[in-house]
């Protein structure tokens, strides 16, 4: 028994942490504060990518070795544009 009750308080006291969390993370938002990584890419090149994208001349591999960034971050330019509603690249910060 007295483990189930160490294990409920250590449950409770994660999910207040979590929201402490989330609240400080919103209020700098709130703020202005940028969150997260900088992008690798600037918007002008993210613009130029997704062009030579739609072109179809050029695949995903090409344009991440052409920009010299990683194949996810060609596969978050062209999501962004195509499906910005997509899980993979939502703002979510601000949505209760």
């Amino acid at each position: 028994m007295m483990m189930h009750l160490l294990g409920a308080f250590a449950e409770f006291e994660r999910s207040m942490i979590r929201q402490r969390c989330m609240a400080g993370q919103l209020a700098a938002w709130e703020r202005g504060v940028k969150l997260g990584r900088r992008r690798v890419l600037t918007a002008r090149q993210e613009k130029n990518c997704y062009r030579k994208w739609q072109t179809g001349k050029y695949t995903m591999t090409a344009l991440a070795e052409q920009y010299g960034c990683h194949l996810s971050s060609i596969k978050r330019v062209i999501l962004r544009v195509e499906k910005p509603e997509s899980s993979a690249v939502a703002f979510r910060m601000g949505k209760k």
